[in-house]
This record gives structure tokens, C-alpha cells and sequence, in this order.
């Protein structure tokens, strides 16, 4: 009884694993496009963190500002493997088949690669105008945190 309940378990979970192999190895390939590879490649330059970090401005000289950018970008690259495995594994578990397969084909279409191209710089003037804004936010979030913490 016990050997049919398990051959039972594994004949059912084989479909299932099959479907989940099926989405890794979907998300794999949609993470691997040149078109991907070159945004995580954008994310991680000097220049893409400094937008990301907002570094276009405040109490660092430019030469500062590039510094720490080089220095978080380095950080990033070399978390790039597993900032990679976590794409790919969040993908296919949020994701089915048909939606990894439905945006692979969009961004490797010449539209899909276009749109991608420009998301970088879409994202830097984004950030890079909402920086002030960020920056005045933090000098209030702090002490209401600490005044909050400290009760």
C-alpha cells in the first residue's frame, strides 16, 4: 500500500515538475536575450548606479560620486550570478509558461528591444528628477523613525 501511495505521489508530481522545469528553463532563456543582458549590464554601470542612487547631486563632488558609483558597480557585477538565478527562479514561479514565453518573443522583437533600450534612460531621468525629492523625504523619515523607535 505504501509502494502504490508513493508511485502515486511521483506519477502526479512529474507533470508538475515538468511544468516547473519548463518555466525555468523559459525564464532562463528570456534572462539570457541580449536584450536583457544588456539592461542588467545598464543597472550595473557607474552611470546607471549613479541614477540609481541618486548621486546626480547633493553633498559629493562629481569625482565622489563616480567613485561610489564604481564601487557599488563593482559590487553589483559581481552579484550578477545570483541576481541572475533570483530573476530566473522569481520569474518562473510568478509567471506561467505563456507569459515567460509572451515576453521573451515581445523583447526580442525589434519593438520589445526598442522599448528596452530606453528603459535605462527612462529609468536615470526618472530617479535623477525625483532625487530632491528623495533626499528631502530621508532627512524626514529618519528622525520620525528614531522619535518613533525611541517611545
Amino acid at each position: 500500500m505504501k509502494k502504490f501511495a508513493f508511485l502515486c505521489v511521483l506519477a502526479l508530481s512529474a507533470p508538475a515538475y515538468a511544468q516547473d522545469q519548463s518555466r525555468l528553463d523559459a525564464a532562463q532563456a528570456y534572462v539570457e536575450t541580449p536584450v536583457q543582458q544588456k539592461l542588467l549590464d545598464d543597472m550595473f554601470s557607474p552611470a546607471g548606479v549613479m541614477a540609481q542612487l541618486g548621486l546626480t547631486g547633493g553633498q559629493l563632488t562629481l569625482e565622489q560620486q563616480e567613485t561610489v558609483a564604481g564601487i557599488v558597480s563593482e559590487e553589483l557585477q559581481s552579484m550578477k550570478p545570483s541576481i541572475v538565478n533570483a530573476m530566473v527562479e522569481g520569474m518562473a514561479q510568478s509567471f506561467t509558461l505563456e507569459e515567460i514565453e509572451a515576453l521573451t518573443a515581445f523583447y526580442s522583437s525589434p519593438v520589445g528591444a526598442s522599448a528596452m533600450s530606453k528603459m535605462t534612460p527612462f529609468m536615470q531621468q526618472t530617479m535623477t528628477s525625483l532625487g530632491p525629492e528623495f533626499q528631502a523625504m530621508q532627512a524626514r523619515l529618519i528622525p520620525r523613525i528614531q522619535a518613533e523607535l525611541s517611545k
